[in-house]
Order: C-alpha cells, then structure tokens, then sequence
C-alpha cells in the first residue's frame, strides 16, 4: 500500500473519534457522561456531559466550575438551594438542567454563558431572573415555570435568538415593554400568572405560533396583537375579556381559539376573514342564544363549542 495513502488512512482512523467526541485531547478514551463531580474531574478535558440527578444534592461543588468542556450540566431533581458562581466559568455549556429543586436565586453573572441555548429552572422556588439573562445570546429554548416570579427584567428583550419561553404558573403582574424584541420567537407561555395588563410591543413578535394566556386577570388585549400573523393557536381561556379586538381579523394563520371562561358577550365580526380557524372554545361565556346564533353564521368552517 502506498506510504502516503496508509498514513492518510491510519490518521482518520485515530482522529475521527476525536472529531466525534469519542477521545480527549490528548486520545484517551472519554465516557459518554460522568455521574459524579469527582468523576469528572478525573477528566476534566475530556468530560461534556454531567448527570447528577436524583443524587439528593443540596449543595453542588464550585469545583464543577473546572470543566472547560462541559456542554451538558443535569442537576434537576434535587434539594439544591443555589448554583455556585463557579457555574458561569463553564464557557462551553450548551444546556443547563436545575428544574426540580429549591433553588432561591440564580448566579448574578450567569449570562456569562454565552454558548448556553437550554435553560430550565422550572419547578423552583425563584423570584426573580438575574438581569444578565440578557446576556445570553445563543439561549433558544427558556423556561422558567412553577416559580414566584412577579417580574421580568427589562433586559430579557435581548433574547434575540429564543425560540421558546414558558414562565407559566408564576405570579407575574405585567411584561417588560421591549418583550417585542423576541423576535424569533414562536411559542409563549403565560398562562396563570395575574397579568391585568399587555404591552403594545406584544405585537411586535412575528414570528410567534402560539400564544397562552390562560388563567390570568385580562380585561383587554392590545390592537397589535393583530401583527402576529404567524399565530396559529391563542388560548385566552380564564380571564375578564368581555370583548375581543377586531385586529384579530389579521391573524390569517389563527387555527384555533380558545375564549371560554370569560364575560364575552359577542365575536368581532372580523373573524370572518380567517379562512383556516377551525376549533373555537366558547364555553362558559357570557354569549347569548341569538349570538351564538351570530357566531356560527360568521364562521361555518369552523367547529364551536358552547357546552
């Protein structure tokens, strides 16, 4: 075999599993994760993955803090309280899993992690997000349910690449106003919080698919909600919406609404205009006989439920 060509071979036979994640840097041979901090730092360059859950943590080491290629950090379902500061040196992670725990507070510097694109710290007891948040501009998928948070920092408008966002089930009382800087956005929840109010900027996420905002306390929805001409589902279920907006004639992509548990006594006739709306909730409203007469004249291709 020719000198050149076996050498070539012997060469991709050794680097391929380096290219894959299989080696360290210097070839040894890496495991798929590590279940214990000491573990991996037994390997700290060559560790990517460390799962440490159900492990009943309370603390977790600043030691963690050492694994320059960590990319994946499992730590839900445990009793921990805290992250370590440490946590915001690990400059290679991609996903950070904390939901399940007791966590009070979050890093200050956590946007630090510039490469992180998961976040959840879902099913926590937290009351706030560290404005640094806005930081972290590769996160693509956040969520922040089953917390006590009653704001949102101004700084989470930042987020330009986040895709998805559920801080459902928290006591918020009203949005940042640059939230319409989310513009990849396409799914939101909001559902039970205590929002009364929603910003005019809501309007400003074009590319969002679905939209929750069931059980809050809304007696309005702002008219720029009609620019979100991507909207496929919108749940209002549960709030004090007497009333709709007409600009929700716009949303030509709406394929579902869901109004029930609310005053409402009448549909905008513009709905009309929505050619693929065919599932419309419309239970326990205040829409009487002769309007939901009305409701179904306006929208035959759509099925309604009343009952």
């Amino acid at each position: 075999m020719n000198t050149t060509l076996a050498f070539l071979l012997s060469f991709g036979l050794w680097i391929a599993p380096l290219l894959r994640g299989n080696l360290g840097v210097y070839g040894e041979q890496c495991p798929a994760a590590a279940f214990t901090v000491a573990d991996a730092l037994r390997r700290p360059e060559c560790t990517q993955e460390l799962n440490l859950r159900f492990q009943d943590l309370e603390t977790l080491p600043a030691s963690v803090g050492q694994l320059p290629r960590l990319r994946r950090l499992h730590v839900q379902d445990n009793h921990l309280r805290q992250l370590p500061d440490e946590i915001t040196r690990l400059d290679s992670l991609r996903e950070l899993f904390a939901q399940k725990n007791a966590l009070r507070r979050l890093p200050a510097a956590l946007g630090r992690l510039r490469r992180l694109r998961q976040l959840q710290v879902n099913e926590n007891v937290l009351t706030e997000l560290p404005p640094s948040v806005g930081q972290l501009d590769s996160l693509r998928y956040l969520v922040t349910a089953w917390n006590q948070f009653t704001s949102l920092p101004e700084q989470l408008g930042q987020l330009g690449q986040l895709d998805y966002f559920d801080c459902s089930h928290n006591r918020l009382l009203f949005l940042p106003a640059n939230v319409g800087g989310l513009r990849q956005l396409r799914f939101l929840y909001l559902n039970d919080n205590q929002l009364q109010q929603l910003p005019a900027q809501l309007g400003g996420l074009a590319k969002l698919r679905e939209l929750n905002l069931a059980n809050n306390q809304l007696t309005a929805l702002p008219a720029s909600l009609g620019n979100c001409r991507e909207l496929r589902a919108l749940i209002l279920s549960g709030n004090q919406l007497a009333a709709l907006p007409t600009s929700l004639g716009q949303l030509e992509n709406l394929e579902m609404l869901i109004v029930n548990d609310n005053p409402l006594t009448e549909l905008p006739r513009s709905l009309r205009r929505l050619p693929r709306l065919r599932t419309v909730i419309l239970r326990h409203t205040a829409l009487s006989a002769a309007a939901q007469a009305r409701a179904r004249a306006l929208l035959p291709q759509a099925k309604l439920y009343f009952e």
